[in-house]
This record gives C-alpha cells, structure tokens and sequence, in this order.
C-alpha cells in the first residue's frame, strides 16, 4: 500500500484570539514559526521511506494555513528526489481553469517524472467562498466547470471549452507536462452527501476522504458510490483516505494522542462552522451543514471522537498496523495519507510519533495487499 504524508501548519493556540475576535495583538506563536516547523516535518518525510508528501487549501484562519497547495508542493519538488506529491484538496470552485490546468503541466515538469495525485473537493467555508468573491451557492456549477475545462485541455495541443460559467476560447496549455493526456485521469473527489457522489460518479472521479468516519459509516459511503458507479457501467473505485495519526509506545501515552486530535476536530468546527460564518440558511447544496453549524463544538468533538477510536491510526504500532487492515478490508483502501503535525501538537513529539511509524508502521503498510473487498462493492447491477 501506498502511504504518504499531509504536511500542513495548524495554529491551534490562535483559535482563542479568532473566537473572540481579538485582532489588536498577535498570535502568540507566529505563523512563520509554526510554518517552520511544518516545514522541519516535511523534511523527514522521504528519507523516513514515505512515497509521497501532500497539501491541502484553506485561506483566512488558523486551520491549515495553505493557500495555493500547488505552490507549495512546487517547493517540495525541489527539496526531495524519489516521493510523489497530491492535492487533499485543491478546491476546484475558487481557481481559473486555465491558471489550475497550466500550475498543474507546470507542477508535473518539476517532479521530473514523479507523479501528482489529484484530490479536488468543492469547499465548505462561507468566509473562504465570500473572501475569494466566489458564490458559494453555484459551488457545483463552478466545479464541473473546473473540473471538465482541466481535463478537456490535458494533453491538447489547443483546446476550447463552453461551460456554465466559464467560456475558453481556443488556446494552449504550456508548458505541456511530461505525463499530459494522463495527469487529470486518475481525479479522486471529496465529497459526503449522495448528490455529490452521483455527480462525481457522473463524471468520472473517484473517492477520496479527507476525514474519516466511523468505520460503519465509511463503508457505506464506499458501496453507496460504487452501486452508482455500477448503475452507470463504472467499475468499482478504490478510495484514498486520510486519516490522523499518533504512534506511541505504549496506550498510555497514545491517549495524547487522541487529545490531539480531539483539538484537531475543534478546530475544523471552528474554522468550517463557527468563526466569521453567518451560517448555511438558504444555502442550496449546502442543507446538510445546517446542524454542524448550530452544534455544541465541546458535544460534537467529543462525540467524533469516540466514533472515530476504529478508523485513526492513533495507538501503538501494533494498533495502528490492525486498524489500518481493518480499514483497507472494510472500504478497499488503496491509498493511505497521514496527518501527522496537528491539534497543538509539540514538533518534538511529532517527530518521534512519525520516526516511530516509520520504523515500526510503515514497512508492515507498504507489505500490505490492497484487494477491492466484497464489503464495499454495491449490490449487482439487475
């Protein structure tokens, strides 16, 4: 199994000046200092034997300060040699096609025969969408735009495209990647409700989790996309998940872990739900963020985390190697992506919690068969 690693700089300590709007002092840890020791921890990535390094997109808050994650993966092209890079996600509504397909050509030139792993979601954030003056109710619309523009130029020596929104007249992609007509093939969505799997399914992507769920949950929402793919003649898709991870010695000390994480998941309510958000009323597309956003934030982080003990790679090695198989069994993993620097996290401590994975996790992931299972299949077509 393929495992790579989520490098991305979470300033926890700055959620409590964001909440209360406290904008006339500074965080108390910079963002160039957290950003620097997000960057230390990328840095161990390949030579710890991982296979690739991956970015996300968020603007505005303390949560994954990434804006443009081909940018930064750019950076990580020049600083390794041998692992592969991708997206977890770019968001498709809040770029030009032209600019994405070109800084994506541009990106496959610079890995010099690596490969980028494609993750595109639609975003959740009202402040990201209001900031970038994106209108979040035509989320859809502008990412099938996106989405089928990229995809319409890969590997063209001209191309136009006639969308909803956007209309490109005939042009040119340059440079051209080294793996063009092949760099947009393999697109792994993010998404949650049926409506965005049957339109994922409809054109073409596959599964990606950005976050997992309990582990019953998670299966269900691989069959349900694969009996959409299966009614529409598709073949059964193969999901890449990411997930946190926190490997310790003993479970005593793997119990930080899970803080960590519960701090983690804090911060995603705060950053998706709570800071400078007036809400999802009224939002087509977007009903079933209706309860999130008026959901206790202590209440709901302690209620995922007790669903979530099955699905996190947080524990001791020989926990986390099981957990891992029981997830590739129960939803046919392919991939495997950890986050690994989160939730307050000491650099220290990450270090040590990733080095350890690495030595006792990792071989035991990259021995592992990833079989398309019976339980994630839907139910035969007729």
């Amino acid at each position: 199994m393929h495992c790579g690693v989520m490098v991305t700089g979470y300033n926890q300590d700055d959620w409590e000046r964001l909440m209360t709007g406290d904008y006339d002092r500074a965080p108390t840890t910079s963002d160039a200092v957290n950003m620097d020791d997000t960057l230390s921890m990328g840095e161990l990535v390949e030579p710890l034997g991982f296979d690739s390094i991956w970015a996300t997109e968020h603007y505005g808050s303390a949560y994954s300060m990434q804006p443009n994650p081909l940018q930064y993966l750019a950076y990580w092209a020049g600083r390794t040699e041998r692992v592969d890079v991708g997206t977890a996600v770019i968001v498709a509504p809040w770029w030009n096609p032209v600019r994405l397909a070109s800084e994506i050509n541009m990106l496959d030139i610079l890995l010099r025969g690596r490969r980028l792993h494609l993750g595109i979601g639609r975003g959740v954030a009202p402040h990201e969408y209001a900031s970038l003056g994106i209108p979040i109710e035509e989320s859809h619309t502008y990412y099938y735009d996106v989405v089928n523009a990229i995809r319409a130029s890969d590997g063209a020596e001209r191309f136009s495209f006639d969308g909803e929104v956007y209309t490109i007249p005939p042009t040119t992609i340059r440079p051209q990647g080294r793996h063009k007509g092949d760099l947009t093939t393999r697109i792994k969505a993010a998404f949650t409700t049926k409506k965005s799997a049957q339109l994922a399914a409809e054109n073409g992507l596959g599964q990606m989790f950005v976050s997992g769920d309990n582990l019953e949950e998670m299966t269900a929402q691989v069959r349900q996309f694969n009996e959409i793919r299966a009614g529409l003649g598709l073949p059964p898709d193969q999901p890449t998940t990411l997930l946190w991870m926190y490997c310790a010695e003993t479970e005593e000390e793997a119990e930080e872990g899970w803080q960590y994480f519960h701090n983690q998941l804090l911060a995603a309510q705060h950053h998706y739900f709570e800071w400078n958000n007036p809400g999802f009323e009224g939002i087509n597309g977007y009903e079933e963020y209706l309860e999130r956003h008026s959901a206790d934030v202590g209440d709901f982080a302690d209620a995922e985390v007790a669903a979530r003990r099955k699905t996190q790679p947080i524990g001791t090695p020989e926990q986390i190697i099981e957990r891992i198989k029981t997830i590739q069994e129960a939803i046919s993993l392919e991939m495997l992506v950890i986050h690994v620097f989160y939730g307050g996290m000491p650099r220290d401590k990450a270090e040590k919690s990733l080095r350890l994975f690495a030595e006792k996790v990792l071989p035991a992931v990259h021995a592992m068969d990833t079989p398309i299972n019976p339980q994630s299949l839907g139910a035969p077509v007729g």
